[in-house]
C-alpha cells in the first residue's frame, strides 16, 4: 500500500511540474501549433501554487521529490517573475511633471442595464471624475457617454464605419495624431494615439484583443467539449495575429509607447510574451499583492489588463482599483518621460 502511494505521489509530482514548465517554455520551442498550450497559460498561476503546496510536502516529510515541483517553480520564476507584487508604494515619491493614464475595460457603461450593479456606468463616471487622470483609455465605450468625459479637451473614438467594439482615448494633452490598427475578421481593435506631453510626443495604443466569449459554463461540455476546442483553437489563432498586428506597428513608432488595454490573456501568455517585448510592465515595477483586473466566476483572480511602457518612460506608481462597476477592474498609473 505504501509503495502505490508513493507511485502516486511520484505520479503527481511528475504532472504538476511538468504541466507548468511545459507551460513556460513551449513559446520557446519549435513546436507545432497546438492551442491548449497557449491556453495553458491560464492555469499557470495555479499550477505554482500546486507546486509549491507540494514541495512543502515533499519537504515536510523529506522526500527527493521535491527536486521536481522546485525545478519547476524555478523555471516559471524565471520565464515569468513573480504574480504578485511586492513593491511598497512611498507616500510623496511622486516626480514633477509626471502624468497619469487610466485603463479600464467598462463593458459599455452597462447602458442598458443589462448586468449587476445597475448603475455602474455612474460609478465609473464618478470613479473616473474622483482619479482625474490626465490619459483614459476605454475598451468597449458607448458613445451614449461622450458627453460625461466634456473636461478631456482632446479624445479620439473607434469610428463607428469599421464595425469594431469602440474604444476611446480622452487626453487632457493635445492628439497629433491617431489611427485604428483592425484586427481581420474580428470585432476587436487597436487604437494609437500620438500624444504631446510638453516638449515630448508619446504614442498610447489602446489595445483589445479578441474574447473568449464563453456565454455559460453548458458550453464548456456541449457535444463533449468540442465546440469549446474549437472556440479555443479560434482565439489561440486570433490572440497570435492580433498581438503580432500590434507589436510590428509599435516596432515602427518614432516616438516612446505606452501600450496599455484588455488582452484577454495572462503575463504568462504568448500575447503577452509578444506585446511586451522590450516593454516594461508597470505591475512588475510598482504593483501590490495580486494584480487583479478580472475575476473568473466572481472567484479566480487575473490580471489581464496591462500597462506596458518604453524603457525611456518611468514608472512611479502602478495601482488597481477593485471597483465592481465593470466586470474587468480599472488600472491607474503614474508614469515620467526620462529626460526632463
Amino acid at each position: 500500500m505504501r509503495a502505490w502511494l508513493k507511485r502516486i505521489s511520484s505520479l503527481i509530482g511528475i504532472v504538476l511540474s511538468g504541466m507548468l514548465i511545459l507551460a513556460c517554455i513551449h513559446y520557446f520551442l519549435p513546436l507545432p501549433f497546438f492551442p491548449i498550450l497557449d491556453a495553458m497559460s491560464i492555469a499557470v498561476p495555479w499550477l505554482m501554487v500546486a507546486n509549491g503546496f507540494y514541495l512543502a510536502l515533499c519537504l515536510l516529510f523529506r522526500t527527493k521529490r521535491f527536486l521536481l515541483p522546485l525545478t519547476g517553480l524555478l523555471i516559471a520564476i524565471l520565464s515569468f517573475g513573480s504574480f504578485y507584487g511586492f513593491t511598497a508604494q512611498v507616500a510623496g515619491s511622486t516626480p514633477q511633471e509626471a502624468f497619469t493614464l487610466m485603463t479600464y475595460n467598462v463593458r459599455g457603461f452597462n447602458a442598458r442595464g443589462y448586468y449587476e450593479p445597475k448603475n455602474g456606468g455612474e460609478q465609473i463616471v464618478a470613479f473616473t471624475e474622483q482619479q482625474q487622470p490626465d490619459i483614459v483609455c476605454f475598451q468597449e465605450f458607448n458613445r451614449t457617454f461622450f458627453p460625461y468625459f466634456k473636461k478631456f479637451k482632446n479624445r479620439i473614438i473607434t469610428p463607428v464605419t469599421s464595425g469594431k467594439s469602440p474604444q476611446a482615448i480622452f487626453s487632457r494633452f493635445p492628439i497629433l495624431r491617431s489611427e485604428v490598427i483592425s484586427f481581420p475578421e474580428s470585432a476587436n481593435s487597436a487604437l494609437f494615439a500620438d500624444i504631446l506631453i510638453g516638449s515630448d510626443t508619446l504614442r498610447v495604443y489602446n489595445v483589445h484583443l479578441q474574447s473568449y466569449q464563453i456565454p455559460s459554463r453548458e458550453f464548456l461540455y456541449a457535444d463533449n467539449g468540442r465546440n469549446f476546442l474549437k472556440r479555443l483553437n479560434r482565439v489561440a489563432l486570433k490572440h497570435r495575429q492580433q498581438a503580432q498586428l500590434v507589436q510590428d506597428h509599435a516596432e515602427d513608432s518614432p516616438y516612446p509607447v505606452i501600450l496599455c488595454g484588455d488582452l484577454n490573456a495572462t503575463p504568462f501568455s504568448r500575447p503577452y510574451r509578444v506585446l511586451s517585448k522590450g516593454m516594461y510592465d508597470t505591475f512588475k515595477k510598482k504593483g501590490q499583492k495580486w494584480g487583479a483586473t478580472y475575476y473568473l466566476n466572481q472567484m479566480l483572480p487575473y490580471r489581464i489588463d496591462v500597462v506596458l511602457v518604453s524603457p525611456g518612460i518611468e514608472v512611479a506608481k502602478h495601482q488597481n482599483f477593485d471597483i465592481r462597476a465593470s466586470d474587468h477592474l480599472p488600472v491607474q498609473v503614474t508614469l515620467k518621460i526620462q529626460g526632463e
